[in-house]
């Protein structure tokens, strides 16, 4: 306990120091919620976790969203952009719902779901707004570290599904400038998601040593750089940006933790690096490109920002750094890794431990985070009451919305008593142009409906068509019933 307290002492040392040491590499913003707080840190933003080791912002609302590594329960936690500023996430009190410690946490913002812990801990992802991704827009993304990618609702709400994307040891998510998503594998790859019809799948970007997570300039959707978690970060195409690995300490889950790139880059070369250090402590740094093309950096160009004692445990790191849509630097960490938070760092504002940390490293401030859209689209569909499915091999409808949006439309085909599954089918439609969407039948079900035919039966087909905006709202189903013909 001394030393941990020495450390601590030496901390604030560090930010009464003059200019030139670490504490004036950054401002705190004064708008902070612990900011006029005696005896708080005001670099404090959200406190209360266990390890926030992966956590992101909605694109389009500002809202954050938490995925905080458990003792009892792995919980993830919606944070409205109304209401982030000063919640406590319950730890050590509560895990998950779970009661700890039997304190009661002020302000306390309680998971939007959560499972029992064990190996299998949260990586928290991302809301998706992929436009590439129109049948899943709105819904979150996450992993399981061992049983691979998860599917929640908006706002992380139940049900869960799995999706099958075959990942194992997902080690993070991440955006490019474009907002395509990406997921890492610490077993050496990095995906790009894409969705094949109505199904998520993934495209490989390339094989990597040990990825922890991606990051990219804003708005440059060609741009993608790789954070390797022995101190590596590389360009898409596999071209070394950085080499850190001197100054990392890459042991269990310590490492290159994330990187995050200036809202400026394009004309500062600015990138932040997160990482755990030779003596164990959390420690944010600032680079620069050195050469405007390719892209490259040097550990010359390094200038320290913050430094936090994590002594005497090397786990529990956190290990997430966004810059937020106010054009602020963020950062997570953990609790300091002791079993249960004896010192109480996640619910004292007077540690840095346990928290997402909010503070300004200059530059220009990032895009305006645009007013939420929760208005569903309008969906118009058309479709011929009498069609030659089986020559078609399946039903026909055309579809238009109110606004730029996707349409999703699936089937069932109808013989007597017998329902057979159609294969779903998906299209962007756009305000002035309709969608043309087939959903075809099955092998089976061109069989059925041959045979069904033959004897003189009357099939029908049951279509339901769907519209989702850019936002992930979503129209009402719309219904239409097919007649089959000869």
């Amino acid at each position: 306990m001394l030393a941990r307290a020495a450390s601590i002492l030496i901390a604030f040392a560090a930010l009464a120091a003059p200019a030139g040491a670490l504490a004036q590499a950054y401002d705190v913003p004064p708008d902070n919620p612990f900011v006029k707080t005696a005896g708080a840190r005001g670099e404090i933003y959200v406190y209360g976790m266990r390890n926030p080791y992966r956590w992101s912002f909605d694109r389009l609302t500002g809202d954050m969203y938490v995925g905080d590594v458990g003792g009892t329960n792995e919980e993830i936690s919606f944070l409205p952009r109304a209401a982030t500023a000063g919640a406590n996430l319950g730890w050590n009190c509560f895990s998950g719902t779970a009661v700890e410690s039997g304190c009661t946490p002020p302000n306390y913002t309680g998971p939007a779901f959560q499972y029992p812990s064990t190996a299998d801990v949260v990586i928290g992802g991302y809301v998706v707004r992929d436009p590439a991704l129109p049948a899943f827009a709105g819904d979150y993304l996450y992993a399981r570290f061992n049983s691979g990618v998860r599917l929640l609702g908006p706002h992380a709400a139940p049900p869960e599904s799995s999706i099958p994307l075959g990942i194992a040891s997902v080690s993070g998510f991440g955006e490019d400038g474009a907002g395509h998503l990406y997921v890492t594998s610490l077993a050496g790859t990095v995906h790009r998601l894409v969705q094949t019809g109505s199904a998520l799948g993934t495209a490989k970007v390339g094989d990597f040593d040990q990825p922890v997570a991606v990051a990219a300039p804003a708005g440059d959707p060609n741009r993608l750089f790789v954070v390797e978690k022995p101190g590596r970060i590389r360009n898409r195409d596999g071209s070394l940006f950085l080499d850190i690995t001197g100054l990392v300490a890459d042991s269990g889950e310590q490492g290159l933790l994330a990187l995050a790139v200036a809202p400026d880059y394009a004309t500062s070369g600015r990138v932040f690096a997160f990482y755990t250090d030779n003596d164990g402590n959390l420690q944010l740094d600032a680079y620069t490109r050195t050469a405007s093309g390719p892209d490259r950096s040097a550990t010359s160009t390094r200038r320290p920002v913050l430094t936090i004692p994590h002594q005497p445990a090397d786990n529990h790191n956190g290990g997430q750094l966004l810059f937020g849509p106010d054009g602020y630097l963020y950062l997570s960490t953990g609790d300091g890794g002791v079993a249960g938070d004896p010192e109480g760092d996640a619910q004292s504002l007077g540690s840095l431990l346990g928290k997402v940390l909010r503070i300004d490293v200059g530059g220009a401030p990032g895009p305006p985070a645009a007013l939420p859209d929760t208005t569903a689209p309008t969906l118009r569909a058309r479709v011929k009451r009498r069609q030659r499915v089986l020559r078609r091999r399946g039903a026909v409808a055309y579809a238009r919305c109110s606004e730029a949006c996707s349409v999703a439309a699936r089937g069932r085909l109808l013989v007597g008593k017998r329902a057979l599954r159609m294969r779903p089918a998906s299209h962007a439609a756009q305000t002035r142009r309709r969608a043309r969407l087939k959903v075809a039948l099955t092998r089976r079900g061109r069989k059925v409906l041959r045979r069904a035919l033959r004897r003189g039966r009357r099939p029908v087909v049951h279509l339901t068509l769907r519209a989702t905006d850019s936002a992930g709202n979503r129209s009402p189903a719309v219904r239409r019933r097919v007649r089959v013909r000869r």
